[in-house]
């Protein structure tokens, strides 16, 4: 099957790079001099307790946060795919991101209205209504199709976005973020809300989705069970720092998750290399 091409990335080792990054909101750091270095291929799972500064770490990658400006007057840098200076609309091109604001977004208003195909499409010009919606070329609509198989929502093409569950929302917008073949994908939490079926269903899916496309996946989340086999690496967020940055069979253990937290943990792993944890 012939794809068209990805926009030209740039060579880089690195997907993301912080360098002494600090973001304050008012009169709270809610970053606090974070060096991290997530390389182009290793899937990536970053894991924290709510509050620990996830969110913020996220809005870093959309240029929605930038550094701020510390108390000695240094300010740190970020470099995405090796470069800094990225326009946002071609930052789209390179990062697909899905997250429950962006869901929120899409069920908004005349957006929900929306058939599947149409909000698949409408990545390829980060649309949210059917009227702006690009001219579909038949390499486009080849690479959308792609898309849309690889998540299992193909078969959804002409329902509504708002008539769908909530997993299978989550499956099409995952599909939207990879019309453009990007190198990078982030998913923020996306197994929050789904009942125990859905949730099973959406992992087993994402299992399926990463030998069909060449990407990095990064993982924001704080749900142990969300972070699937492939995923070799675990950083740890806590109170706006890195706590730990290593390889998951390091991270995950009783005795340092107890610690992240501030309850007596057990983890588990099962046979088939998936995570889960009990309080107590």
């Amino acid at each position: 099957m012939n794809h068209p091409s990805p926009a030209v990335t740039p060579p880089a080792s690195s997907l993301l790079k912080l360098d002494q990054v600090t973001v304050w909101r008012e009169s709270t750091r809610i970053l606090d001099r974070i060096d991290l270095d997530i390389p182009v291929g290793r899937h990536t799972a970053i894991l924290g307790p709510n509050g620990a500064g996830k969110t913020s770490l996220l809005k870093l990658l959309v240029r929605q946060f930038y550094p701020s400006i510390d108390d000695d007057g240094t300010q740190g840098g970020v470099s995405i795919l090796g470069r800094s200076d990225w326009p946002v609309d071609q930052l789209r091109c390179q990062m697909g991101i899905v997250s429950q604001s962006l869901e929120h977004e899409f069920l908004s208003g005349r957006s929900g209205r929306m058939s599947v195909r149409d909000v698949i499409h409408s990545g390829f010009n980060a649309t949210m209504l059917s009227a702006f919606g690009p001219h579909m070329t038949p390499a486009m609509k080849e690479a959308a199709d792609h898309a849309a198989n690889s998540v299992g929502v193909d078969h959804l093409a002409d329902r509504r976005l708002e008539t769908l569950s909530t997993g299978e929302r989550r499956r099409t917008l995952i599909a939207r973020s990879l019309v453009h073949r990007p190198p990078v994908l982030v998913l923020d939490e996306p197994t929050s809300g789904l009942d125990l079926a859905a949730r099973h269903q959406f992992l087993q899916t994402m299992l399926q989705m990463l030998p069909m496309h060449d990407l990095t996946l990064v993982l924001v989340t704080h749900a142990l069970e969300e972070i699937a086999p492939p995923i070799g690496h675990v950083v740890l967020l806590d109170s706006g720092r890195i706590a730990f940055d290593g390889s998951k069979a390091d991270a995950l253990s009783s005795d340092r998750l107890s610690r992240l937290y501030r309850v007596p943990t057990t983890v588990r792993r099962d046979d088939d290399g998936w995570y889960s944890a009990s309080v107590g």
